[in-house]
């Protein structure tokens, strides 16, 4: 089955309190040619995996809600509101492109929030 919305949201639903399902989603999501790219760096394969354990070890970033732009069998689309280091908040804007059914390239853009502000 290929990758859908309804994954993503099983992912960000359980990456803090069951990581494993989490985990397990990804592996079985990601296309062998896996790239995740982000302002600054870039990472492939389990290297992106180890990007993602980093932010969620330290506690950098907290999930708040979130919202599907777009999905069709060549992306997924998608804005999320949070809180980095706590006290910052951001929007993280995401586009999955899909390969094969699975994710091929992920593409992350982050900013803060203006005040008030919610997706």
């Amino acid at each position: 089955m290929a990758m859908s919305w309804q994954k993503v949201t099983q992912v960000l639903d359980n990456m803090y309190n069951n990581k494993e399902l989490a985990e397990k989603i990804g592996k079985e999501n990601a296309h062998e040619d896996y790239m995740l790219i982000k302002e600054t760096s870039m990472a492939v394969g389990e290297e992106a995996k180890d990007v993602f354990d980093k932010e969620l070890e330290e506690e950098k970033y907290k999930l708040g809600n979130y919202k599907l732009i777009h999905e069709d069998t060549d992306m997924i689309i998608w804005k999320q509101i949070g809180t980095y280091n706590g006290n910052k908040q951001i929007i993280r804007s995401v586009c999955m492109f899909l390969k094969d059914g699975k994710i091929w390239r992920e593409v992350d853009k982050t900013r803060e929030a203006d005040k008030g502000e919610t997706l």
